[in-house]
């Protein structure tokens, strides 16, 4: 018979149909720290305890609910086993390694030869198992990198959060290794459609993120729009037939909608939701609370008229403006509060900035760009 560490029978190999060692692993070895973890696991117990989605959002895996709970009981007995033992408090990560070693040991689970190398460890660190994307982890350090280039440059940043479409229904009608299916196909369709430039991670569960370096707001929609079409028009293969998917993104722009990590990616999240509420199977961008309206008339009659600046890239494409009978021109822009440099582009030719602005600044070529304060 063989023991954990504190001398307690563990089961030998098919006799513990509800212990997952893919779960123990996910808890061991994925992104999400102890304190996570136990911040998760004591939201459960405030309500309605739903240990399948305790799964997949703690370690990404994606069990029965039978299952998922059978282990999350056996790794908190176990860590309450280790606490005694060692006289002192025991994180869930640290139990759940304890605990996976003692699994593997008892059930004779083959190990690939020759141990692990430190760069096969990394790897191991900053990638999601399953799906083979970068996980939560590596999200969090690259987007922090990203934020602070694009603050530093002055570079445009566009965060899309994406989230599968009824992604438990879609378990619990076609079975867990159909979900886990799903996933895979989801993150090979999303890594086929970006750019090389860009970073598909795994957020956690069914929820994934794409950071956009030096992308506008407009080329961002663009791309999520692609995406979101490609997966619709790519139904995973289960077992000889097609089941289609589809995917609700939210959409938010660096310095447009957001000046920070925390705002970005919570702007981001805002317009998922809106897209999960208005439907599904869309993509929604983040609409900042503030506006600020744009006037100008030009000395001579124009064609068009649009607005560039800092907020959009000075793209000429990004922010048309709206034509008036009189020969002039408005448009209402949604932007976070902020200062922002900017200019008027006349019929796509001639870049002016605005003669009715307080304050103006060198562009650095012999003119100028006008500032907006633009206050909450």
């Amino acid at each position: 018979m063989t023991t954990d560490v504190q001398g307690q029978p563990l089961p030998a190999a098919g006799e513990a149909p509800n212990l997952d060692l893919e779960l123990l692993r996910g808890l061991a070895l994925g992104g999400k720290r102890s304190q996570e973890l136990e911040f998760l696991l004591a939201s459960q117990a405030q309500g309605a305890a739903d240990y399948q989605a305790l799964a997949l959002t703690a370690a990404d895996v994606s069990l029965p609910e039978a299952r998922a709970r059978g282990t999350f009981e056996q790794l908190l007995a176990h860590r309450d086993r280790m606490a005694q033992s060692l006289v002192r408090p025991v994180g869930l990560k640290s139990a759940a390694l304890d605990l996976l070693e003692s699994c593997e040991r008892a059930f004779k689970v083959e190990q690939e030869a020759g141990a692990p190398s430190y760069w096969q460890l990394e790897q191991m660190a900053y990638r999601d198992q399953l799906t083979g994307l970068r996980n939560f982890r590596f999200f969090s350090n690259r987007l922090g990198e990203e934020v602070h280039r694009a603050k530093r440059y002055r570079h445009q940043l566009s965060l899309v959060m994406l989230d599968i479409d009824h992604f438990k229904k879609f378990n619990d009608t076609h079975g867990h290794q159909a979900g886990n299916e799903a996933l895979k196909h989801l993150a090979l369709v999303v890594g086929e459609t970006v750019r090389d430039t860009d970073t598909v991670a795994r957020y956690g569960g069914e929820e994934f993120a794409l950071i956009l370096p030096e992308t506008s707001k407009r080329v961002a929609l663009e791309l999520a729009e692609r995406v979101r079409a490609n997966v619709e028009s790519s139904p995973v293969l289960l077992e000889g037939h097609h089941q289609k998917v589809t995917v609700s993104l939210g959409l938010a722009t660096l310095p447009r909608d957001a000046f920070s990590v925390q705002t970005l990616v919570g702007a981001a999240d805002e317009a998922l939701y809106l897209s999960k509420q208005g439907g599904r199977n869309r993509v929604t961008p983040f609409t900042p609370p503030t506006s600020v309206t744009f006037r100008h008339r030009p000395q001579v009659p124009a064609r068009s008229c649009s607005v560039v600046g800092s907020f959009n890239g000075w793209d000429p494409r990004a922010d048309p403006m709206n034509a008036q009978e009189d020969g002039g021109f408005w448009l209402k822009m949604e932007l976070i509060p902020g200062t922002y440099e900017y200019k008027f582009v006349i019929d796509q030719v001639q870049w002016i900035d605005d003669p009715l602005a307080q304050e103006r600044i060198s562009d650095g070529y012999w003119g100028h760009n006008s500032i907006l304060r633009l206050r909450g």
